[in-house]
């Protein structure tokens, strides 16, 4: 380490000489290797002290926000202003928006771009975006979720509030105290989530109507008894000692619910990047194959063709949000359940992935775009329960993800007794420590919200089973 900082004080000396300046400006290479160094031991002042051929450099200062995305604040204006570089950048890292130029988040181009890249990017938009009426309608009609973010005086507006809450009746909780006690709007909310009484003004909450509409005519059973039935269908113990829990019995009791189900190999690659070989620094790399490596060569949509207006209502669903069509030919049916007939209700994941075309990001990333849904068809028009959906990015990869990256897998049904047609769905979550159920169940308006999440399993560490 002292030699490390003893080098990096040499630096800063090189770096105020203006005879060694060119040299440095001309192989700024030569000095990343420190300068990363000192991002990772978290040094505030690294960037800020660098000549501005530096605090410019795109390749440097990409690297950099990798390991510490505050230091945007002290990279050079060109780049506060460079919306390509930004663009590239929120791609790896969304959050890096927060440190971006105040008049960067007051395009309303580029935040619109933004939120195809992360959903709540509009949480860093400027106050004038979020008070600007159409921008904030097409960005509601895109994503009722963004309704969150609009000013009090957007969100008041009933053609703003109506279709937010009748799409998630959650977002209740953010909406001013005027639709918070209005009845029609507190009463749509509930119909799209019961749970929305809670959010709404406190003498509408008491009246009877209200509370009988919240009243749920299917509850869950209790938590206790949830993860008890949980555990004993779904995990046991791994047959090899000291490897804990596994998760087991996929479509246990619905086998029959499976049009396509299958089981994605995941395919990693090992590689050695010796370029220190000689001082025996030899980095192990694992990367994971892109989709045209794998196992399933079929397009999602020869798997959907006996839902043609499906087809029809997801292509629009990813085109709107500016996925190009190649992205979304070259995704792959990962799963597809029926859950009912009446209506006709289907559950479905389509998953791609490919290598990254950066080159920065080529040793940990990759690109992903993922739509996990509940389709059902009302009105001849399908309605999408979004579950989770990843948009065109640079997700990196981790072998201690079973999927290289956090997953959405439908698992089972689970049905409260053998006259209980309102299936619920039983998610398994891949994530990256711990493993863990989730319980979807449909609302009043048919759209399907999670309702449970269970205690965590299949840990790699079981001390964080807890």
């Amino acid at each position: 380490m002292k030699v490390k900082f003893t080098t990096f004080v040499i630096l800063f000396t090189i770096f105020c000489n203006e005879v060694f300046a060119q040299d440095y400006c001309s192989s700024p290479q030569k000095y990343y290797e420190v300068i990363l160094n000192e991002v990772a031991k978290k040094n505030p002042t690294v960037i800020d002290n660098l000549p501005e051929c530096l605090k410019q450099d795109r390749n440097l200062v990409f690297r950099v926000l990798l390991l510490d995305k505050t230091q945007f604040q002290n990279v050079s204006e060109n780049l506060h202003q460079d919306k390509i570089f930004i663009k590239r950048i929120i791609k790896a890292d969304p959050d890096i928006l927060k440190y971006v130029a105040p008049e960067v988040r007051a395009d309303s181009y580029f935040m619109e771009e933004a939120i195809y890249i992360n959903r709540d990017a509009l949480k860093y938009s400027s106050w004038a975006l979020l008070d600007n009426k159409l921008f904030m309608k097409k960005m509601i009609d895109l994503d009722s979720d963004n309704y969150r973010y609009a000013s009090d005086r957007i969100k008041s507006f009933e053609e703003f509030a109506r279709p937010a809450l009748e799409d998630n009746g959650l977002l209740l909780e953010f909406a001013p105290p005027n639709v918070k006690s209005n009845n029609e709007f507190v009463k749509i909310a509930i119909n799209s989530d019961q749970d929305a009484i809670k959010f709404a003004n406190p003498k509408i909450a008491s009246r009877q109507e209200i509370i009988d509409l919240a009243t749920d005519k299917d509850p869950l059973i209790s938590s206790a008894d949830l993860e008890e039935y949980l555990h004993k269908n779904y995990v046991e113990k791994h047959e090899k000692k000291n490897l804990g829990e596994i998760v087991v019995n996929k479509a246990k009791f619905f086998k029959n619910a499976q049009i396509i189900d299958r089981n994605f190999i995941t395919k990693w690659k090992k590689s050695y990047n010796v370029e220190n070989a000689q001082t025996l620094d030899i980095d192990e790399q694992w990367r994971l194959n892109s989709i045209n490596q794998r196992n399933y060569q079929s397009s999602w949509i020869d798997d959907f063709k006996n839902y043609p207006s499906l087809i029809q209502r997801i292509e629009k669903f990813f085109a709107k949000r500016h996925i190009v069509p190649e992205t979304i030919s070259d995704l792959r049916t990962i799963y597809l359940w029926k859950i009912k007939d009446k209506p006709l209700t289907l559950a479905f994941n389509l998953y791609g992935i490919s290598s990254t075309n950066d080159e920065i990001l080529l040793k940990n990333f990759a690109n992903v775009t993922s739509l996990t849904a509940i389709a059902q068809l009302q009105d001849k028009k399908w309605r999408l329960s979004i579950i989770d959906v990843i948009f065109n990015r640079e997700i990196m990869i981790d072998p201690l993800f079973e999927g290289g990256h956090k997953k959405y897998v439908l698992w089972d049904f689970y049905q409260a007794n053998e006259k209980d047609k309102n299936y619920k769905l039983i998610f398994k979550i891949e994530d990256e420590i711990c493993d863990y159920f989730q319980i979807y169940k449909s609302q009043p308006n048919g759209k399907y919200k999670m309702k449970y999440q269970s205690k965590k399993i299949q840990c790699v560490n079981q001390d964080f089973t807890n």
